[in-house]
């Protein structure tokens, strides 16, 4: 079987959009939530008197890979967001979650490492308490915690309490609204599968089979093995000592239909994605179909035409080749800024 690829999902930034400073403290405050188990760190974007002003909060929530929160770039901080905060500080508490196992800040010269360490597995990034950590059940309870310590805060206005994430911050976002989390009041997802996560492996082979990249029957054989792959995910859906490029427990816990999750959600929901982000449009075409047959009317589903999973936009030619491309990543979350109006 041809060896299975991990399955990266993640965005990436303008970074010339962004807050940025050479002090810390003038771009976050950082907390830490310690309880018998670990620590929780997160940031609050905003200088110490930001803290003093009453403001609904915006909760992001990153992809997957084992990122920093922020990058040194030239001397100064920039968020590893795909989208600039600055126009909507004024309206809201931005806030972001550290990884466990990942590192809080990194310099320019560890993200190029990082790049290259990410294509192959390199344990410097992929660390074991990242990898145990590395879980929806994990990432739900950290974001849940966050969610409650600061929805206590007498800087927190609990009138709008948003949750936001793209990718497996989608699955994450869907699991926590629908079953923890009943605080947060409009939820924004982006770039997100309606299935399992695992079927993107197998979309992979099919779509290589039908741009005649791969032979049918080779590409076949490999789908089924990736059957035999998930009934020995299913009989250890917990374990971490064994691994698909992910540990079982990644692939199995973030494999879990996110329709189900959607489905449970009754306040007002935003998703976005772009449909060249082919193995995710289908489903989410769809999703309509299933809220009106629901009787459900809080769906906002917002298609951006020829834009990636990124939300790059792509330039093709007469021949369907594609040479350009145009991030447009601000212009989205404008969108859903408008949206939470």
């Amino acid at each position: 079987m041809k060896k299975t690829v991990l399955l990266l999902l993640f965005f990436l930034i303008n970074i010339d959009g962004f807050s940025q400073t050479k002090n810390l403290e003038e771009l976050c405050q950082v907390f830490h939530l310690t309880n018998k188990k670990d620590t929780i760190t997160f940031i609050v974007f905003g200088t110490k008197q930001d803290l003093k002003i009453k403001k609904p909060l915006f909760f992001f929530r990153q992809g997957s890979q084992p990122r920093p929160l922020l990058e040194i770039y030239q001397g100064k901080y920039y968020p590893q967001m795909p989208f600039s905060i600055k126009p909507y500080q004024k309206d809201y508490h931005f806030v972001m979650v550290q990884k466990s196992g990942t590192v809080f800040v990194a310099d320019s010269a560890y993200m190029a490492q990082l790049e290259d360490g990410l294509k192959t597995g390199n344990p410097r990034f992929f660390t074991k308490e990242y990898q145990e950590n590395n879980n929806l059940d994990k990432a739900t309870e950290q974001c849940n915690q966050v969610f409650n310590f600061l929805v206590k805060q007498p800087w927190i206005d609990t009138r709008k309490i948003v949750f936001c994430g793209g990718s497996e911050g989608f699955t994450i976002g869907a699991n926590l609204v629908a079953n923890y989390n009943k605080s947060i009041t409009h939820t924004i997802l982006f770039s997100g599968h309606t299935g399992r996560r695992f079927e993107f492996e197998i979309y992979q082979i099919r779509d290589a089979i039908k741009q005649g990249k791969m032979d049918a029957n080779e590409g076949q054989k490999q789908i089924e093995e990736l059957y035999k792959f998930w009934e020995d995910i299913t009989k250890y859906p917990k374990a971490t000592d064994k691994t698909l490029g992910d540990t079982y427990y990644a692939w199995h816990s973030f494999s879990t239909k996110n329709i189900n999750n959607l489905l449970k959600i009754n306040t007002p929901l935003y998703i976005a994605y772009g449909t060249e982000d082919n193995e995710i449009t289908i489903g989410l075409d769809y999703l309509p179909l299933d809220f009106i047959e629901k009787g459900k009317k809080n769906l906002t589903l917002k298609a951006y035409p020829n834009h990636n999973h990124q939300f790059f936009e792509l330039k093709k030619d007469t021949t369907g080749k594609v040479i350009d491309k145009v991030y447009r990543g601000d212009d989205v979350a404008k969108d859903w800024m408008e949206w939470l109006k």
